[in-house]
């Protein structure tokens, strides 16, 4: 082990390690393999720190019976993805899955060229499940480079990642944007419910083509532009914006304006179709959230929005639409699924992306009044 590269250590209440590349410094916790803060080197000199850490890491409640939210934070694996309410086939999982929640093992941390690779496995409790998470830092780029391969699995389930973001303050301004997308679209459940003291603002069910108008629970405003933020206080709400494979990456990108910088997030839609979106300004109120938890996720998934491994190996909704909601797993046959997130700094004016334009080691993100802001980044590494 190349100690250089790795140290163990404890940070903001949660006990993991330290991953240190060139440009990226990253925390990853042992429990859960949550990963922040992440610390970005950006060109200019600047560093910043994207992702979210939960508000009640100090005060440290008992948080045992949903082990995910003891130390959340950041970014995940989630295998199944969502609420897992419901069993299948007499097993059942908790909130996005063991690799979002128990202990993973570090297993190397060692140079290959110009990178820092690390590697950490886990394995599976409810059913004998193997998963390996891969995390590469490569030098002169401010990115992830994140694959997990899972092997062992046999049958159907959804998965994904969870990158939880930072939500602007009142006085400050963040924009949203994924380009084109070919279906956009509200969980056709409930996703919060004032039983459990939870608000949501967006209508259940309703499909939509632009995040500048999606439709809510009132005549007004009927519609609400969910590519500003941030979004309307006191609600907490889901979307899904789905996209079909093509030659180069789906992005996702949110522009934090006043900060100077944009976090992108670049995906092979063959393997995560669906980028889920988790819009949270206060909105729940039972504990550990009690109305003080603000946030933006932008998670890449394979599933049924958020609602679990029952429903999203099920027909439903998005199936019948001719989306796919799970992976197909075989025992005998590993599968990988690939991600990059990463942060660059953007100009004086810089906005909402309109276009992102990939060549050969980057791609530039260009705005919607033409400002351009470029990452360095291998794209290729998703396999488009």
């Amino acid at each position: 082990m190349d100690t250089t590269l790795i140290c163990q250590a404890e940070e903001s209440g949660a006990r993991g390690w330290w991953l240190q590349g060139s440009d990226v410094k990253l925390f990853l916790t042992e429990q859960g393999g949550q990963h922040a803060p992440g610390n970005f080197r950006l060109a200019n000199g600047a560093t910043v720190q994207p992702f979210y850490l939960s508000p009640w890491q100090e005060r440290k409640p008992d948080l045992s019976s949903i082990p995910l939210l003891q130390y959340l934070r950041g970014d995940f694996f989630c295998l199944p993805f969502g609420g897992n309410a419901e069993a299948v086939n007499g097993h059942q999982y908790q909130c996005h899955g063991e690799t979002a929640a128990q202990a993973w093992q570090f297993a190397s941390a060692h140079r290959e060229g110009s990178s820092a690779v690390f590697e950490f496995s886990q394995g599976g409790k409810v059913l004998p499940t193997k998963v390996v998470k891969h995390i590469e830092l490569r030098d002169g780029q401010s990115a992830l480079y994140l694959k997990h391969t899972v092997s062992g699995l046999e049958g159907k389930m959804p998965y994904g990642h969870h990158a939880i973001l930072k939500m602007p303050s009142a006085s400050e301004k963040m924009y949203f944007s994924c380009g084109k997308f070919d279906l956009g679209m509200t969980p056709t459940s409930l996703f919060s419910d004032p039983a459990n003291w939870e608000y949501q603002y967006l209508a259940s069910g309703e499909e939509f083509s632009s995040l500048e108008a999606l439709p809510t629970l009132f005549k007004n405003p009927a519609t609400w532009d969910y590519s500003v933020y941030p979004s309307p206080v006191g609600y907490t709400d889901l979307f899904a914006l789905l996209k079909k494979p093509a030659a180069t990456p789906a992005w996702a990108v949110a522009s934090y304006a006043d900060a100077g910088y944009l976090y992108y997030s670049l995906k092979n839609a063959a393997e995560l179709p669906s980028t889920t979106i988790w819009v949270a300004n206060s909105g729940r109120y039972e504990e550990p959230w009690n109305g003080v938890s603000s946030n933006f996720a932008i998670e890449e998934t394979c599933s049924y929005f958020a609602d679990g491994w029952k429903p999203s190996i099920e027909e439903n909704a998005l199936t019948r639409k001719g989306w796919r909601t799970c992976g197909q797993f075989q025992a005998n046959q590993p599968m990988t699924v690939r991600l990059i997130q990463g942060a660059t700094a953007i100009p004086a004016g810089f906005t909402k992306v309109a276009t992102a334009d990939f060549q050969p080691g980057k791609v530039d993100f260009t705005d919607v009044n033409g400002l351009t802001a470029s990452a360095a980044v291998d794209w290729e590494f998703l396999g488009c």
